[in-house]
């Protein structure tokens, strides 16, 4: 079966983006499908779903049959404060017929140590997710199971908190310095993530913003064109470092499509 779209819907505010669950293109989406797979929070626009989002997702898959995977992955990388809510946890029946994917790699930084989780509440659906996985001899590795017991033992807490805060003051320090220094360039108010959702659409970059900013800043971007046709012209920045590191990127970007 083909893989199929079902487009967000993308409001504008002045260089701010904000985008939304369009529930028409999902419903139209989901009678071609078997399997609704759901990004939460949403990779790369940075979008918490709110729980009647979720619960009005989770209707629509029911109604059609639908198995639903969640991509949890950057559900600890939260901003502001804010909280998460899982879709498997609207009730019995949406949790029957949800695949819920979870790894510590994002938000305690160990991608390499190959280690990730599949939560199946459903028995049938878990054995033979379980049988399929071990035919195509996938495994985590012991130092990844390691790292991830420790990181979900609570005694990371204390640092996950801090990493939430410092990221939250980078997201809101990226923020003014682009509209500041960048009004032309849009972003998103990620609520979650730390990639910001740059669009450089008015710089017309060519032959793409991330060669044309790798070359002229020398600042190694995200290609935004790999989410879709239509972003193109956007770009992936990772502020998930020192602000003194993000200001100097930014200083070199600013100072690439402003030179004197």
């Amino acid at each position: 079966m083909p893989q199929l779209e079902a487009p967000l819907a993308k409001r504008v505010a002045g260089n701010r983006i904000r985008y939304e669950a369009d529930f028409d293109a999902l419903k139209r989406t989901v009678k071609k499908s078997n399997l609704f797979l759901l990004c939460n929070p949403h990779n790369p626009v940075g979008r918490l779903y709110s729980p009647e989002e979720l619960k009005n997702m989770a209707e629509i898959c029911l109604e059609n049959n639908v198995l639903i995977v969640s991509d949890e992955i950057h559900s600890e990388v939260l901003l502001d404060g804010n909280k998460f809510n899982p879709i498997a946890c609207l009730g019995a029946e949406v949790a029957s017929r949800t695949i819920t994917l979870i790894s510590a790699s994002k938000a305690f930084n160990v991608p390499r140590l190959f280690c990730a989780f599949a939560i199946i509440p459903n028995a049938e659906l878990r054995k033979s997710y379980t049988e399929t996985v071990f035919k195509m001899g996938i495994h985590v590795s012991s130092p990844g199971l390691v790292a991830a017991r420790a990181a979900y033992s609570g005694r990371c807490d204390a640092w996950l908190k801090a990493l939430r805060k410092y990221l939250t003051g980078n997201r809101d320090f990226l923020v003014d310095y682009i509209e500041t220094h960048l009004p032309q360039m849009r972003i998103t108010i990620l609520e979650a993530t730390y990639l910001a959702w740059l669009d450089c659409s008015d710089f017309h970059l060519e032959p793409s913003p991330c060669e044309f900013l790798l070359k002229n800043a020398r600042v190694a971007l995200g290609e935004g064109g790999k989410f879709g046709k239509e972003s193109g012209q956007f770009v992936r920045l990772n502020f998930g470092n020192s602000r003194r590191i993000l200001k100097q990127g930014l200083d070199r970007i600013n100072q690439a499509l402003h030179p004197r």
